[in-house]
């Protein structure tokens, strides 16, 4: 098997490329993200400071509230949203917001569950990345 392969499910269909931005802990958009900027300001969070924008982020599952959604869609009218999310479980404030940036604003923002935290830990953060959501895949380049 590949050690660079990770399979998962896709949630939301499409396709990315980018560096990885990765979370070990539980992530949320709702006073987690500044819609205005990308930088995440969760206190909690072991990315805070880190920028959103542009990357596929990884993080284990959501937190917080269900406006995770609203502040994740106002990430992207911003133009600072990630450009895929892959989690271990299903975050679905993560896939409504993608959805409905699919739906609003003509984005698309696939979203892979089901890849195991023990897996994408291994990934460093700055690591290129591509990710099918058809297939449920994410590639890590060497």
């Amino acid at each position: 098997m590949n050690p660079s392969l990770m399979k998962g499910k896709g949630l939301v269909m499409g396709t990315a490329r980018g560096e990885a931005l990765v979370s070990t802990m539980a992530f949320t958009f709702a006073h987690g993200v500044d819609p205005s900027t990308g930088v995440v300001t969760d206190v909690r969070s072991d990315v805070r400071g880190k920028n959103v924008k542009g990357k596929i982020l990884f993080y284990p599952f959501g937190k917080g509230s269900t406006t995770a959604s609203s502040w994740f869609l106002e990430t992207v009218r911003l133009g600072n949203n990630p450009v895929a999310i892959v989690t271990e479980g299903a975050d679905l404030s993560a896939v409504i917001g993608s959805v409905m940036a699919k739906i609003v604003y003509g984005r698309e923002i696939p979203v892979v569950a089901g890849i195991a935290r023990t897996a994408f830990a291994r990934l460093k953060s700055g690591t290129y990345v591509t990710l099918d959501g058809v297939r449920g895949e994410v590639r890590a380049s060497r």
